[in-house]
């Protein structure tokens, strides 16, 4: 082995090659994702101390500046570190399949509004600049969010906007939270007494639990002072199970029809 080729595979060329494909073309989560990594050796033996998938997004975070107070910026976030395997031997030239499967996170944000999600696949090589391959990712909602949207659907609501927003919790291993916004359709059930929703999902394999900030519109002149001292907006908690989701639009549409009106009468 020439020392010419020892330097080259070290800045990457004549380094291994890696392509991650996937079995599926959309992706939910709590679901088992499988698919197989084709490497390819490079130009000298090399050794593969480890091989992992990051599933990562983005998410927007204020970072004001005295210039400008609303400054936001862009960063990245390893929503999970997946280990796959250890200690893997490439002669020049070799090809390797390596199969895979693992279970997508439950926090794992969907595929709506504009942060990307995707997962890196990655090599640790000693003395080697490491191998790694991105694919983008599309992310379908899980069963237990798709019954709460169509069941909003159902009682005239449409989605406006969703956005990963800087939101820390001392008990949430992400400093993101993915944040859904709502509004009713012109002329809808609660179009002349609801302003927004805004909703914050939390599926686990029982349910899923949700956090709802509830806007209501004012209403004459102790509505405007409510909103002007922002007594419309109210913060609750709920846990839907997956029986109650299992139950339907309709019955789901009523627990939150439920939920609605007795926020609207306090």
């Amino acid at each position: 082995m020439s020392f010419f080729k020892k330097m080259m595979a070290k800045v990457g060329i004549g380094n291994i090659d890696i392509d991650t494909q996937f079995h599926t073309e959309a992706f939910v989560p709590g679901e088992l994702v499988e698919g197989v990594i084709i490497a390819k050796g490079g130009s000298v033996e090399q050794k593969v101390d480890k091989i992992y998938f990051k599933i990562i997004t983005q998410y927007r975070k204020p970072s004001p500046s005295e210039s400008d107070p609303n400054r936001m910026v862009t960063e990245s976030v390893d929503i999970a570190n997946i280990l796959l395997g250890e200690s893997l031997e490439f002669a020049p030239g070799q090809s390797i399949e390596i199969p895979f499967q693992f279970v997508l996170p439950h926090e794992t944000p969907i595929s709506i509004g504009v942060s990307p999600i995707w997962i890196r696949t990655g090599m640790d090589i000693d003395n080697a600049i490491d191998p790694s391959d991105r694919d983008d990712i599309e992310v379908l909602a899980h069963p237990h969010t798709s019954a709460i949207f169509e069941a909003l659907e159902d009682l005239g609501f449409y989605l406006h906007k969703a956005e990963n927003e800087y939101f820390p919790q001392h008990n949430y291993h992400l400093p993101f939270i993915q944040n859904f916004e709502f509004v009713p359709y012109k002329n809808s059930e609660y179009s002349r007494s609801v302003e927004e929703l805004e909703l914050v999902f939390y599926p686990d394999n029982n349910g899923v639990k949700i956090l709802m900030e509830f806007d209501r519109k004012a209403r004459g002149f102790s509505g405007l002072l409510a909103e002007m001292m922002d007594m419309d907006e109210s913060h609750h908690r709920y846990y839907f199970s997956t029986d109650e989701l299992e139950e339907g639009t309709s019955a789901v549409a009523n627990q939150f029809r439920g939920i609605f009106n007795d926020l609207l009468d306090v």
